[in-house]
């Protein structure tokens, strides 16, 4: 198991293309990180290893470390990059993140996601959906189109040590009081939402600094944390709710609080 990895270092992914677009999920729905189910949605369901499924330009050449696709419908995915727009074809790209980035069911929240590592440093990037007898789409509501609610583009993967994690996942709902103590439960809709407690506890006060920095980070602003323990599908696409504080306890050993994350 790695350490947790919290960052909202986010790449503007500038000009956005989508292949065979459904109206009205357009392909720069992707970069709305705070309506997840606005989407893009693809006019049928596309496999290919030459041609792309989305396709970004950034402002100029950008070192991309990770790319997170969350919530999608299909099994596999892959990154290609090239420092120029390779039009239709994508087979000679400079960077190619290879065809077994197996997408799973992160089943907290009932959605297909993945953390995909990456090292380039270049201008134009593409996702696509590969060629392989492992690909498929996945049961639901669009099954002959391809679907991708969110790509986030990352510039650098800070990690954080000795940390315990609580996860838990809720629906959200509306309770209304009824006369003579009674209550009523409307749901909001079928969506999970994850809420992570990261927990700090005592440590060398020499480890603080990788914690001081996750408060500079700004809480208004969507950040990625990445659980990083193998399971490529617990990364989260979520906003801090509390600081970290801690309590120095002796000379060099201090005691860290819980980190809200939802």
């Amino acid at each position: 198991m790695g350490d947790s990895i919290i960052t909202n270092s986010f790449v503007d992914l500038g000009a956005i293309a989508g292949k065979s677009v459904t109206a009205p999920y357009v392909a720069a729905n992707v970069e709305e990180y705070t309506h997840l189910k606005r989407r893009f949605r693809a006019g049928s369901f596309l496999k290919n290893d030459i041609d792309f499924l989305l396709k970004f330009e950034f402002a100029a050449k950008t070192s991309v470390m990770a790319v997170v696709l969350n919530d999608v419908n299909f099994t596999r995915a892959r990154i290609r990059a090239h420092g120029s727009d390779l039009g239709v074809d994508w087979s000679g790209s400079t960077f190619n993140s290879g065809a077994d980035h197996i997408v799973s069911i992160d089943e907290r929240v009932n959605r297909y996601k993945i953390f995909i590592p990456t090292v380039f440093d270049l201008k134009w990037m593409v996702v696509q959906v590969p060629v392989s007898a492992g690909t498929s789409i996945i049961a639901g509501d669009y099954i002959t189109k391809s679907e991708v609610g969110s790509v986030i583009a990352l510039t650098k993967v800070p990690t954080i040590s000795k940390n315990a994690v609580v996860r838990t996942s809720i629906k959200e709902y509306e309770e209304i009081a009824l006369p003579h103590g009674g209550f009523e439960r409307i749901s909001r809709g079928s969506e999970l939402r994850a809420e992570i407690d990261v927990s700090i506890d005592q440590r060398s006060e020499d480890d603080e600094t990788q914690y001081w920095n996750i408060n500079k980070l700004d809480s208004s602003e969507p950040l990625i944390y990445y659980e990083n323990d193998g399971d490529t599908s617990k990364v989260y696409l979520c906003v801090r709710d509390t600081d970290y504080a801690g309590t120095r306890l002796l000379d060099g050993l201090v005691s860290g609080n819980t980190i809200k994350l939802k």
